[in-house]
């Protein structure tokens, strides 16, 4: 049965603007939320050229399997729509992540009349796009020629309908683009049942996609169907009868798993049901996403800002999941062959972009969802041993960090639990603990970066592309987030050893910082910089950064706020390091790297040298907080919203830089809610300042967050008191605990800066404590001597490999009991030890063992013992806590009493951690 909201949309939809003569409340006849969403924002973007969003206009249901979009290059499967265009050359599935990952799963069509024409450029059919309707539930475009078409989604399908002028009317089908070279698609044609179904297998990562497969049927009888011959693509068209002003519909139906399952998709989501309805509840499924922010104050253009941001926010990930017969399943695309498995698999997201804002925007406002989607990419970790880096569908090489760490420690925290705690905790340590030789899953550089505390710029490995920048102070600087993020979780999970020890890694930022010149900056393995003083430029792009400089990087310590100002010389010199990036020159140097179009964006922003245009600086304005100045968050952040985001219409703006997968937007709706999620990882948020004058979040229990500024103005902008829960409240953060129960946060806003949410008590959570730097306990095995039984050193496999802080070398010896030993030049309390698995052999891994430690090397007392331990992966790294050792000792012996099976024993590395 019709619910009453789709009934009452259905009869504003058919009856216009006829609803009060109807007898209707007002209020059903005001805009739905999804009226103002305006999936052109973003498309008014160029190839490396400049990007206002680098979106395109994806019609479709929030997270769903399929995107329908209209391409004005349909040789593209990457930049596939342009709003300074006037022509389309083609409709298409899509399911594109990013133009920068581009297209896969793709079949175009085009209607057409008269006759067919099949080259792109000639079939272009010119539009105006004041004849084009952009929404999230429903696209239509009027050509000049007099042709409409009109596209609804549901989840794996959609309803479309084709005004044709004449009465010979076609539509057009192309398999892929011409780049790939080949025919690989299929289609069949029943002209009397009216229907078409096949396959197409255009992948621009054609080893993770599966074969898509489709079912579709019209509305009355082709009238004659053919393949055009000598194309590098499958082209093929039907003919139908038609009158002039004829409505023609097509329901089409998609599947990565079969002919069959698509045409099931067609039943259960479209079956008989009129495209009216159809789109109806497109927009129902949307408004209820949408309709969870309410905003009171805000401009026309600040809606459509504020609910096409929400609409980028719930456009990904993807579902890539089907109801077979009952029971989800899907295609996987981690394994070769794409086996059909049980569950519910989600796909398409660059998880170093959304981990800051999307996914705590989930966690926030659709917790049950984000659990589903959560294990939907944990299936990566059970199908194909890791998750994705980047999901295009499954494995990239692309961007730095495994921020899926971050993102399921921060839900977790959150009290999102509904996913598989368990395989997410352990490819979270796989992610951590072990080095991998790919190089498009797992952290790069874990080979010697693990045991460094710090990724060499000059680090070689089957990883890295030849002549690839690192990027060693990126990726160092993610790891740590991710460490601190997985400490926080196993702590609750009760890892004791885990926690520790990752707690005490995400500390080794200060391995990086360099008090010399004030930056953090890429280091070489022996230690030494890996650009001189006198040469170092912090507006120098790439050399170690990821699609940044240094300053865009000065603050990428959000996990411990209090001791990066400590690097810097307190609070105070941390709000000035704040200022000088904000106020100072915006000059770059391009000594190190290429213009690319980041750069062009940041320039722009006009703020010196902070590139709100891309994610490494998305938390840099809520560092202020940490520096016992919110009031400068304030004064910043609403001219960012005002000024850096656009409602798009009329021209295709939106952005300044890539809107990847709902980053940019997410980024929005926090800031103008008034709060942030600046430690991902820790449920709290720093306090920004609010946008509107009303702002209400409806959560998914059934409480509300209302923000209440009645006097917030481009003026009144400045914080002169909050109270929440009408208590007075003087804190710069928010518990997450706080804004899941509900809460009513009433800000009082002023002209002028105050010292509200300064001072020590009131700054958000740190690791680090008072002004000493942190002092990451760190590997003590250095320039000692290290010996061992049965040791071999012209193997190349002696002792000394187990002791070179690189993994890709191991210690051999050919017994199964066996001791190695290792005297320090001088007395060192150890708290921790590490021993990790060599490349081959598990059955050689240690099994059980006894560390013992002497100060003269003659009398030993045993530190530890372990039996039954066993390691789950190849070079995979296991600690062990020493935490009742307070002695300082120059010798350490490792008795290895058992192996896994084998008469030989090996090791990759072993550590001792102290000070």
């Amino acid at each position: 049965m019709m619910n009453k909201r789709i009934a009452n949309m259905l009869l504003r939809g058919l009856c216009g603007g006829g609803l009060m003569s109807l007898g209707l409340l007002a209020s059903e006849a005001s805009a739905a939320p999804s009226d103002y969403v305006n999936t052109l924002r973003g498309s008014n973007s160029e190839y490396e050229g400049y990007s206002r969003g680098a979106t395109f206009p994806a019609t479709a249901v929030p997270f769903g399997f399929n995107f329908w979009t209209p391409m004005t290059d349909a040789s593209k499967n990457n930049w596939i729509y342009q709003y300074n265009q006037n022509a389309i050359q083609a409709f298409t599935i899509s399911h594109m992540p990013s133009p920068w990952m581009g297209d896969r799963q793709t079949f175009q069509f085009l209607p057409q009349s008269g006759a067919v024409v099949v080259d792109r450029a000639s079939r272009a059919a010119a539009f105006s796009h004041a004849n084009e309707t952009a929404r999230a539930h429903y696209y239509s475009v009027k050509f000049n020629n007099g042709i409409q078409t009109e596209i609804a989604p549901t989840d794996h399908a959609a309803a479309l309908r084709f005004t044709f002028p004449g009465t010979s009317s076609y539509l057009l089908f192309d398999s892929i683009g011409p780049e790939k070279g080949t025919v690989d698609a299929s289609i069949s044609f029943d002209n009397a049942a009216g229907t078409i179904s096949g396959y197409t297998d255009h992948s621009s990562w054609s080893a993770h996609a599966p074969r898509m497969y489709f079912y579709a049927k019209f509305s009355k009888p082709i009238a004659e169907s053919a393949r055009v011959s000598g194309q590098r693509q499958l082209t093929s068209w039907v003919r139908f009868n038609t009158v002039a002003g004829e409505k023609v519909g097509l329901s089409f139906a998609t599947s990565f798993i079969s002919v069959a399952q698509a045409q099931a998709n067609l039943a259960q989501e479209i079956g008989s049901k009129s495209f009216d309805v159809v789109k109806l509840e497109a927009q129902s499924a949307w408004d209820s996403m949408l309709g969870k922010i309410e905003v009171e104050g805000a401009s026309e253009d600040q809606k459509t800002i504020l609910y096409s941001n929400l609409y980028r926010a719930f456009l990904y990930p993807n579902s890539a999941w089907e109801n077979v017969n009952g029971t989800p399943s899907y295609a996987t695309p981690y394994v070769g062959g794409h086996p059909v498995k049980t569950g519910k698999v989600y796909v398409n997201n660059g998880f170093w972009d959304t981990y800051r804002t999307t996914w705590p925007l989930y966690s926030l406002l659709i917790p049950t969802r984000t659990g589903e989607m959560i294990d939907g990419f944990v299936a990566g970790y059970r199908d194909g041993g890791w998750i994705t880096r980047w999901s295009a569908p499954a494995y990239a090489n692309s961007m730095v960090g495994t921020s899926s760490d971050a993102l399921i420690a921060d839900a977790y925290l959150k009290g999102v639990r509904n996913f598989d705690v368990s395989a997410a905790y352990d490819s979270m340590m796989r992610n951590a603990m072990t080095y991998s030789s790919g190089s498009d899953r797992g952290r790069k550089g874990m080979s010697r970066s693990l045991f460094m505390g710090y990724m060499p710029q000059d680090i070689t490995g089957s990883e890295f592309d030849s002549g690839e920048d690192r990027q060693s102070t990126s990726w160092s600087l993610e790891s740590y987030l991710n460490d601190f993020a997985i400490s926080q979780m196993a702590r609750v999970l009760g890892r004791t050893n885990e926690a520790q020890y990752l707690l005490n890694r995400s500390l080794n930022y200060v391995n990086l910082f360099s008090s010399s010149v004030g930056f953090f900056r890429a280091r070489k393995a022996d230690g030494s910089w890996f650009v001189s003083d006198a040469n170092f430029k912090p507006n120098t792009w790439g050399c170690g950064f990821t699609e940044g400089n240094a300053w865009h990087y000065s603050t990428l310590v959000p996990h411990d706020g209090q001791g990066l100002a400590n690097l810097y010389g307190g609070k105070s010199a941390l709000a000035n390091k704040l200022d000088a990036l904000f106020d100072g020159s915006r000059d770059y140097d391009l000594s190190c790297i290429g213009l690319i179009h980041e750069i062009r964006e940041a320039y722009d922003v006009n703020m010196g040298q902070y590139a709100h245009s891309n994610q490494p600086g998305h938390h840099t304005l809520y560092m202020y907080s940490y520096a016992g100045t919110p009031w400068r968050i304030q004064q910043r952040v609403r001219a960012i919203l005002n000024n850096l985001y656009k409602s798009g219409i009329g021209n295709g703006d939106g952005y300044l830089g890539d809107e990847d997968n709902g980053e940019m937007s997410a980024w929005y709706l926090f800031s103008a809610m008034g709060f942030y999620p600046v430690s991902v990882g820790r449920p709290e948020y720093a306090i920004g300042a609010p946008f509107f004058s009303k702002m209400t979040v409806h959560l998914e229990n059934g409480r509300n967050i209302v923000i209440n500024a009645p006097n917030v103005s481009d003026t009144n902008k400045y914080i002169q008191s909050l109270a929440v829960n009408g208590q007075p409240y003087s804190r710069s953060f928010l518990p997450h605990s706080l804004l899941a129960n509900g809460a009513t946060l009433d800000f009082t806003m002023g002209s002028s800066p105050t010292t509200w949410g300064s001072g020590d008590i009131n700054a958000p959570t740190s690791l680090t404590s008072g002004s000493n730097i942190a002092q990451p306990l760190a590997d003590v095995a250095k320039g000692g001597i290290a010996s061992a039984s049965l040791d071999n050193p012209g193997s190349g496999e002696g002792i000394g490999s187990a002791f070179d802080d690189d993994s890709r070398t191991k210690w051999f010896a050919p017994q199964s009991t066996s001791w190695f030993r290792y005297q320090l030049p001088q007395g060192k309390t150890v708290k921790m030890y590490t021993l990790t698995s060599a490349n081959d052999f598990p059955d050689r891994d240690p099994r059980s063992w006894t560390l013992q430690a002497s100060h003269d090397g003659n009398t030993w007392v045993t530190l530890d013992t372990q039996t039954g331990q066993t390691f789950a992966w190849r070079y995979q790294t296991r600690m062990f806590l020493l935490g009742n050792n307070n002695t300082a000792y120059t010798h350490y012996r490792m008795q290895i009493n058992e192996v896994n099976g084998s008469t030989h024993t090996q090791l990759a590395e072993f550590e001792l951690l102290g000070k």
